[in-house]
Formats: C-alpha cells, structure tokens, sequence
C-alpha cells in the first residue's frame, strides 16, 4: 500500500507543478480586457485634460494613456514568454 500513496503524492505534486503555468485566463479574454481598460482610460484622460488644455492636447494624452495600456500589456507579455521558455 505505501508504493501506491507514493504513486499519489508524485502525481499530486506534478500536478501542482504545471499548474502553475497554465494560463488563468485565454488570450481573447485578454485583450478583450485590455481594449475596454484602454477605452476606459482613454475617455478619463480625455475628460480631464480637455478643459484645461484644449481638444488637441486632450486628444493626444489621451491616445497617450490609452496606448501605454497596450505597452504594458504586450511588454510583460514578451518579459512572461522570455523568462519561461
């Protein structure tokens, strides 16, 4: 009986193991989540700096913001897939 609850315990461990480098969520989830965070931030940026710095200014450091999500997103990506080969 014991070989068999050691038989357990490895495959429990290998388990364990790769569960940790399945992804939590698919990549469309992904930047389905990353499109509407950037939107999001997009249109708070622009509500702020439009009555103060003009439609022009507003526009572009919205685009700004809006776009650092997306850099981020795809920077830890490429970070994630470099340190896990």
């Amino acid at each position: 009986m014991p070989s068999s609850k050691g038989q357990k315990a490895k495959k429990t461990a290998q388990t364990d193991a790769t569960s940790f480098n399945k992804p939590w969520i698919s990549m469309r989830t992904g930047h389905i989540i990353i499109a509407i965070t950037s939107l999001i931030m997009a249109m708070l940026t622009a509500i702020q700096v439009i009555p103060y710095r003009g439609w022009g200014s507003g526009i572009l450091w919205s685009l700004f913001f809006g776009g650092m999500i997306w850099v981020i997103f795809y920077g830890m990506l490429f970070i994630n897939r470099f340190l896990r080969r």
